[in-house]
């Protein structure tokens, strides 16, 4: 979990507009998903959190919390609502790198930021 903090670090947030801030956040996650060992170290982590209420708990007050309070902040919304940007995202990443092995290419994390977006114009 250490390493994985490590790796991910806080998040440079960039743009002036909610719509912009979203469109970078989602490329940084996507960016540091696909760095090499990462989006591995990431899933392992997640996937032993299924089952170890223990590891869920570090992994959401550790990990998700300070990316969630943060977007919350910026944002403006309230927590159930980014909670749900971050599953929709960081899952379907995940479920990119699950399924191929791979991480999502440049065109769908595009296609992706477009399909978030409007929630945030």
């Amino acid at each position: 979990m250490d390493c994985l903090l490590d790796a991910f670090g806080p998040v440079p947030l960039e743009g002036g507009s909610r719509a912009e801030i979203m469109s970078f956040a989602i490329r940084w996650v996507a960016g540091k998903i696909g760095e090499p060992g990462v989006g591995d170290a990431f899933a392992g982590v997640f996937s032993d959190a299924v089952s170890d209420p223990e590891l869920r708990e570090i992994l959401s007050s550790r990990f998700q919390d300070p990316y969630r309070i943060m977007l919350q902040d910026v944002l403006g919304e309230p927590e159930h609502v980014v909670l749900f940007y971050i599953d929709v995202i960081v899952g379907t990443l995940l479920h990119r790198l699950g399924m191929t092995g791979e991480p999502m290419v440049d065109a769908d994390v595009d296609a992706l930021v477009e399909l978030v977006l409007p929630a945030f114009r």
